[in-house]
């Protein structure tokens, strides 16, 4: 009987590893489906979703004493625009602007890079290309859904200017609505 308790036990121990591994490990081989550039119908199809659109997000709030600004704008190719105000001041406000862009996928993730991208810093001091503008990319979810469409800015620049780090976590982005 002694050795019966004993097998029990170890297939206990044997059972509950494999579940272990079922739940914890698995998922994060296999969710991580690397980022791979769609085709060119694709990316067009991307680029007209995109195309006159512009969307903005503060933190906290839009009237928070402190409170980090970004608009992605998507007018002429792809602008990234942030500032960092407290009150009615801005003490840093800067932008990255490129012509056009490239265009990758991974699940319903879309993730936008910029194509030879140029920067404006505006304040503190006023420079043209001043801000390293490697490692900076935008990602999309639910790209063609109006309501549920989320974005996420990818900073991999350790010495991007503030307000940054923000919006590292999917977040709903406002849309700007423009008349004629």
């Amino acid at each position: 009987m002694h050795q019966h308790t004993a097998f029990k036990t170890s297939e206990k121990t044997r059972l509950a590893f494999i579940i272990f591994t079922c739940i914890y490990l698995i998922p994060l081989f296999s969710c991580a489906n690397p980022l791979q550039p769609v085709d060119s119908e694709e990316e067009q199809l991307v680029k007209a979703e995109l195309k006159g659109r512009s969307f903005r997000q503060f933190d906290p709030s839009r009237d928070a004493n402190k409170r980090k600004g970004v608009i992605l704008d998507f007018f002429s190719g792809v602008s990234l625009w942030a500032q960092y105000a407290e009150g009615n001041t801005a003490l840093s406000e800067w932008e990255l602007l490129a012509a056009d862009y490239t265009v990758e996928k991974s699940g319903s993730e879309y993730r936008i890079y910029f194509a030879a991208p140029r920067s404006v810093q505006i304040l503190p001091t006023a420079c043209d290309n001043c801000i390293r503008t490697s490692g900076v990319s935008i990602s999309i979810r639910n790209l063609f859904d109006k309501e549920k469409i989320r974005f996420k800015l990818n900073i991999e620049n350790a010495d991007f200017p503030r307000p940054f780090p923000i919006f590292e976590s999917w977040t709903k982005f406002n849309e700007d609505e423009y008349f004629d």
